[in-house]
């Protein structure tokens, strides 16, 4: 007999929002409004600040700039099209607006609301968490992950992360934004993604077994924190590490927020792209064959 899960379950509906904004505020509160923090904050910053550093792939590319289209693009074709496959029709437009809707939230509250004291004597006059680019980049990569198969969306995620761990590099080398700023609006970004519920065409597999959303979204985590870890140990650049380690853990909530939590033997399944078509197992239909001959009198 096959396994399959007796109940989708998912995390409540404002969970996954609650959970990742007040990892946000938490940023925020310990990263800018504390001495100690914003000296740490910076000192990671300055590592990178001007170095040259590698890896300014998401420049050379466009994928890394808000206001470079191909960005736009190559994020809309992935929506759209792991949409479309997931079974997604109508919520696919939220997921193409809630990306833009992060900048505008990132910069409205980094210019209207959130206010950056100046403990450490860094010349900044003005507030920069959190940030618009990184915004972008990772509302791009939350709604990607969040439109896709679940089948798939760990293997994106894992690749997201990577490119979120290049995008933050860029950033710090080219002066624009700390550490902080760009962790805070990666964990805005997945936030926003929460509000449109997960695929429920798919659920998680391995060997053959229904593996938990929970589960799925530990492992995605770690493996998704792999790359950041080699790539910060590699090149020497420490100072990207929390940001493709929050993102890894940001970015596997999305994976981690539905599938099957609860698992059963019953009779096997025959799993379709659109439909499931339970088969009866042999003691059920026995079953079945006895009552059929009672009856029409036939024992």
């Amino acid at each position: 007999m096959l396994l399959r899960p007796s109940r989708l379950s998912t995390w409540p509906p404002l969970a996954g929002v609650a959970t990742l904004t007040t990892a946000m505020g938490a940023v925020y509160l310990l990263a800018v409004r504390t001495q100690w923090g914003q000296y740490l904050d910076q000192q990671a910053y300055l590592t990178l600040l001007g170095t040259g550093a590698s890896a300014d792939l998401p420049h050379m590319v466009g994928l890394g700039s808000i206001t470079d289209y191909r960005l736009w693009t190559v994020a809309a074709a992935l929506i759209i099209g792991l949409g479309f496959v997931a079974g997604r029709r109508w919520s696919l437009l939220p997921l193409l607006l809630l990306p833009i809707a992060g900048i505008l939230l990132a910069q409205f509250l980094r210019d209207e609301v959130l206010l950056r004291p100046d403990f450490v004597g860094d010349a900044w006059l003005s507030n920069t968490f959190p940030s618009g680019h990184a915004a972008a980049a990772a509302g791009c990569v939350a709604a990607i992950v969040r439109a896709a198969p679940r089948r798939v969306a760990p293997v994106l995620a894992v690749l997201g992360v990577g490119w979120l761990t290049l995008v933050g590099q860029d950033l710090m080398v080219w002066g624009w934004h700390r550490p902080s700023d760009l962790i805070g609006s990666i964990l805005l970004a997945t936030a926003l993604m929460h509000l449109v519920p997960p695929t429920r065409r798919h659920t998680y597999e391995l060997g053959g077994r229904t593996v938990s959303g929970v589960r799925a979204g530990v492992w995605t985590a770690a493996a998704a924190a792999t790359g950041p870890v080699v790539w910060s140990v590699g090149t020497g650049h420490v100072a990207v590490l929390p940001v493709g380690l929050i993102a890894a853990a940001a970015v596997a909530s999305l994976v981690a927020d539905g599938g099957a939590t609860e698992r059963r033997r019953i009779g096997r399944v025959a799993v379709g792209s659109d439909h499931q078509r339970i088969e009866p197992s042999r003691h059920t239909r026995a079953e079945q064959y006895h009552h059929r001959r009672a009856a029409t009198g036939l024992n």
